[in-house]
């Protein structure tokens, strides 16, 4: 899984396992990142960016963009 470019070829089967709709899911797939309820008033947020340049070719620039891509999205979802 050296990049998963937009396409989730290789973790597909593994994000479709996951819990979409549930009493502790504040916010699902379709967001910029997903929220859940962790109890005592606090949330969990969790990204997975995938849209960067392959890492394989250029691995501190692909990098780079990936993580600024989780950096934005979980910020954004305040």
């Amino acid at each position: 899984m050296w990049s998963e470019h937009c396409s989730y070829k290789s973790s597909r089967i593994w994000l479709k396992k996951l819990p979409i709709e549930a009493d502790w899911v504040i916010c699902g797939p379709g967001e910029n990142a997903g929220v859940i309820d962790i109890g005592d008033g606090q949330a969990a947020i969790f990204k997975m960016e995938s849209h960067n340049h392959p890492s394989f070719i250029e691995p501190y620039q692909g990098a780079a963009t990936g993580v600024g891509g989780i950096m934005r999205d979980i910020f954004t979802m305040g």
